[in-house]
């Protein structure tokens, strides 16, 4: 039988993580990692778009253009829940921030950036598509 012996060393954990772009070189960011409380704030706050997102995809075509919003809206809030530091970006001459990046950077960056935070929520396929 084996046993458990404590580590005499104590663990660290880092609550970001950070990555290099693959889409724009030169560029980093961090983002948050989930815990319990997170991932439940997260949760609801995307079912709550959500719901409403599904609701309007059915109706007439001013409904179905305020679901395309409701799109948006998930994807702003991916950015601004889930990203900590932006380096190595400037936009127009400023250092971005997260709400300079949504409000004028560049959308492939954006999407790369979602895709992370995405993935790194335990989103399943299914969720993810969705968005």
């Amino acid at each position: 039988m084996k046993s458990i012996s404590r580590s005499p060393k104590p663990v660290s954990y880092l609550s970001l993580s950070w990555h290099e772009s693959k889409i724009v070189e030169g560029i980093r960011f961090a983002t948050k990692r989930v815990s319990l409380a997170q991932r439940l704030e997260l949760n609801q706050r995307v079912r709550e778009l959500m719901l409403r997102h599904e609701f309007l995809k059915a109706g007439e075509a001013a409904d179905q253009l305020e679901a395309a919003c409701a799109d948006l809206l998930v994807r702003k809030l991916y950015l601004e829940w889930g990203v900590a530091k932006i380096e190595g970006l400037s936009i127009d001459s400023r250092p971005a921030t997260i709400d300079l990046l949504i409000e004028k950077g560049p959308e492939v960056l954006t999407d790369e950036i979602i895709a992370v935070i995405q993935e790194e929520a335990g989103l399943s396929d299914e969720e993810r598509k969705n968005f």
